[in-house]
């Protein structure tokens, strides 16, 4: 089975100085797994949606993504940030959540269902301090990959 969520995806973070590093950060750790063939094509591509609405879906939580033909496989590389960024949320509130979803063209129908499961399991207060209170990256890890156990039913992937 395809992991969408692999160990050397998952990082903690002490702070960013912008949203737009944090974006570069995640770009580079997708493109160094291999799913990535032009990280500057698929980081203007997230940029661009972030410039019609910020992908801060509120409590502390930011699912930046895009689809593109530059993407060999469905991956997520996730950062837990120490220090809340500013992110433009819609609740108007720092991030401390990152999950950005590398999608190829190909995979429209997974992308939706991933990120209505994923949005869905973040929307709960328990599920996000699970996250939250993480005390290192493996930790971190073990949690998500609890989290891709419980969507993937939902996905049908």
């Amino acid at each position: 089975m395809n992991r969408l969520f692999k160990p050397e995806l998952v990082k903690i973070v002490e702070s960013f100085d912008s949203k737009s590093e944090c974006l570069i950060f995640l770009a580079a750790m997708l493109t160094e797994s291999g799913c990535l063939s032009f990280p500057d094509r698929f980081l203007a591509a997230v940029k661009g949606r972030e410039e019609i609405m910020s992908t801060g879906i509120g409590r502390s939580v930011a699912i930046p993504h895009a689809r593109d033909l530059t993407v060999s496989c469905l991956r997520i590389a996730v950062c837990m940030i120490k220090q809340e960024l500013d992110f433009n949320s819609v609740d108007n509130l720092p991030v401390r959540l990152v999950f950005m979803i590398a999608v190829p063209q190909s995979s429209n129908q997974d992308y939706m269902k991933i990120l209505r499961a994923l949005s869905e399991f973040l929307r709960r207060d328990e599920n996000r301090e699970t996250l939250l209170n993480a005390t290192s990256e493996g930790d971190l890890y073990e949690k998500v990959h609890e989290l891709e156990d419980k969507i993937r039913p939902h996905l049908g992937v």
